[in-house]
């Protein structure tokens, strides 16, 4: 198991870029425009984790970033992917007491 999780990690984190870092420090400063230009302009996928296993379109569910939710779902990401621990984002936002985004991920 722990080689399969090493192994994951390593296969995920060496496609990451500045790019995705910047994803996710948009989603973090709740920057949704910013969002938008990085996945149209860069072509990221919101839904690609890094290196712990955490992504964008996950981080948007977990903190409660509804209009950055709302800029990723326009886009089609598949709702169901899961994160680094197995949680997908209605889990995140049923567990993080994120009633807005849980809402808009049941829609």
């Amino acid at each position: 198991m722990k080689s399969l999780k090493a192994k994951f990690k390593k296969n995920e984190s060496q496609d990451w870029s500045k790019s995705d870092e910047r994803l996710l420090q948009a989603v973090e400063q709740n920057e949704p425009d910013k969002v938008a230009a990085l996945i149209v302009k860069k072509g990221l996928c919101p839904t690609k984790l890094d290196a712990e296993g955490k992504s964008a379109f996950h981080l948007c569910a977990s903190r409660g970033r509804l209009d950055c939710l709302e800029v990723i779902l326009l886009h089609g990401p598949d709702i169901n992917v899961t994160d680094g621990t197995g949680f997908s984002a209605l889990h995140l936002a049923a567990k993080n007491c994120q009633p807005e985004c849980l809402k808009r991920l049941l829609q």
